[in-house]
């Protein structure tokens, strides 16, 4: 594959014109030998904690490099009870394992012993995971949007199912975004926190071509939020 391929960076342009940053680009795997732009609305999140939640997944043609997608997604916003001891936060985690949805934990530190346990569960497929940072602008000042998923818990929750569900969310190192479903209270709310997200859906010659058109993707985007 050339180095910087010219379609990609022609792509990357225009979704840089759709746009406010880079953290509002992402890109998946297109079906086809294509690659094109879409757009979606979403809630801008910051990126996950640990670089154990962003791995290669494995030989799937879907996989995108760097990044974790969570499906079925319960969310809990966290400060102090991130800090909570282990034992505490078992039976949520049991319970979205039970019932085979995925779980995010949104909070600006956690314990290490929660945040490598969220890890090893993470690597062994045991339990669809990660755990992200709340969104800040340039001056240290929280996005909006995340209050609407409730407010910042002092202990750890003890029923999954009582925690704000959303359809799908996206993460990577420097950033993240929940996709709602329309059905969704977070696409309901008025004003609505949802932002414009321009999604690179990227083609390739072959499986390998792919792979390395998404990693290049996700190099320059990584590289460009870094700055």
């Amino acid at each position: 594959m050339n180095d910087r391929p010219p379609d990609l960076l022609t792509l990357l342009s225009q979704a840089r014109r759709l746009v406010s940053d880079d953290r509002h680009i992402w890109c998946t795997a297109a079906d086809g030998f294509a690659s094109t732009i879409t757009q979606r609305r979403g809630l801008l999140l910051g990126g996950a904690l640990s670089p154990h939640f962003l791995r290669d997944a494995g030989a799937m043609w879907s996989d995108v490099p760097w990044m974790v997608r969570l499906l079925r997604c319960r969310v809990a916003v966290c400060n102090e009870a991130a800090h909570e001891s282990l034992s505490e936060w078992i039976p949520v985690l049991e319970g979205v394992a039970k019932a085979g949805e995925s779980f995010l934990v949104i909070t600006d530190t956690m314990a290490s012993e929660l945040l490598r346990t969220l890890a090893v569960n993470a690597l062994k497929g045991t339990l669809a995971v990660c755990a992200a940072q709340p969104a800040r602008n340039r001056y240290g000042q929280l996005e909006p949007g995340v209050e609407l998923l409730g407010k910042p818990s002092a202990t750890a929750p003890k029923q999954h199912d009582r925690l704000p569900m959303v359809a799908e969310v996206w993460l990577r190192r420097s950033a993240g975004v929940i996709f709602p479903a329309l059905t969704d209270s977070l696409s309901q709310s008025s004003p609505s926190p949802l932002q414009d997200f321009a999604i690179i859906e990227t083609g390739g010659e072959n499986h390998e071509d792919q792979g390395d058109r998404l990693r290049f993707l996700m190099r320059e985007l990584q590289q460009s939020t870094n700055r």
